[in-house]
């Protein structure tokens, strides 16, 4: 085998700190390369001809472990091209809070490497990239909550080790915390700026929410997780569990919007949308939809205000004729 091209594979073997590998693991890993296997001592050796570049070795027992040193600096061959640069820059962005924090510390020598040589020239397109786009929310824009420290990282670990939680958590309408001896983490959904866990307790098989920022302490226990049988989180999702159902059956919503009110709707369809009818002459457009009876679905509504006009189904009709009471006797 070439020297040289051995020597590179080990450099690629080497992982980075964090975590180690030993000669013999080195060896037996360059043979699932396509490389012919190189004797402990040779593979010694190559490491000895290789302490220029920011290796390091703890002796562990009677074995060495080797490692990058902790703040090596990154050696792509081919060398990091600006396309990827960018998307690591837009991962550490926007991707920071669906990863584990392992995975983020295994990904901080990319994303140093990533910003070097971005920030290396100025003068290149994609360089400027970066300060041409930008995703915001239609909503208002609100302060993200402080969660507890370590709580995250707990979370997430316990989540991708697939291992169950005991958590203390403070629900809010309580003034103390409660504890959950036994949580089942299945999966996280981040909605805005709240990242919600999904979970059941113990040996129940309903998933219910958890918001990390609620969590005052959590620890990771050396206990498999139970999934309930058909569990999806996909699926979880699309059943209307984070639009908060009043009840279980969707309803035919008929709706009266001013004009200017309802012109995006053309363009961004509601879900279950049957029919958009413009009246001309009155200024109105007339909705028509199944969709499902939700707490979402009155937020949505009554963030237009005054410029709709709930026509059916007449419970829902009656509860914004009681809001638009109340709201009278406020501001009178």
């Amino acid at each position: 085998m070439d020297t040289l091209y051995r020597r590179w594979l080990i450099l690629c073997l080497i992982p980075r700190y964090g975590n180690s590998i030993t000669v013999s693991q080195i060896a037996d890993r360059l043979s699932t390369r396509g490389a012919e296997r190189a004797s402990v001592r040779t593979i010694q050796r190559d490491l000895e001809e290789l302490s220029t570049f920011p290796i390091t070795s703890e002796l562990n027992g009677r074995t060495f472990h080797w490692s990058w040193a902790e703040n090596a600096r990154r050696f792509d061959l081919p060398v990091m091209d600006p396309q990827t640069a960018l998307t690591f820059h837009l991962v550490r962005e926007h991707l920071t809070p669906l990863l584990p924090a392992s995975s983020l510390k295994y990904l901080e020598s990319y994303f140093t490497t990533a910003a070097s040589i971005l920030s290396g020239n100025n003068e290149m397109p994609l360089a400027q990239w970066r300060d041409k786009v930008r995703k915001i929310s239609r909503g208002l824009q609100m302060e993200p909550p402080s969660i507890s420290p370590g709580v995250a990282e707990v979370v997430y670990e316990a989540l991708l080790r697939e291992r169950c939680l005991r958590v203390s958590y403070r629900p809010r309408s309580e003034g103390t915390a409660k504890e959950y001896k036994e949580l089942n983490p299945l999966g996280l959904v981040l909605v805005g700026s709240l990242v919600y866990l999904v979970a059941t307790i113990g040996e129940y098989t309903n998933p219910l929410q958890f918001l990390l920022h609620r969590m005052e302490e959590a620890t990771m226990l050396d206990k498999p997780v139970t999934v309930p049988e058909g569990f999806s989180l996909q699926r979880y999702i699309e059943s209307g569990e984070f639009s908060y159902p009043v009840g279980k059956e969707t309803i035919r919503l008929k709706a009266l919007f001013d004009k200017d009110a309802a012109a995006y709707l053309h363009e961004t369809p509601l879900p279950g949308l049957f029919s958009l009818t413009d009246d001309e002459k009155e200024e109105t457009v007339l909705l028509e939809a199944e969709v499902l009876d939700s707490l979402q679905l009155r937020w949505w509504l009554r963030g237009f205000g005054d410029s709709v006009e709930v026509l059916e189904p007449l419970e829902l009709r009656e509860e914004f004729k009681e809001m638009a009471k109340n709201l009278k006797s406020i501001y009178r």
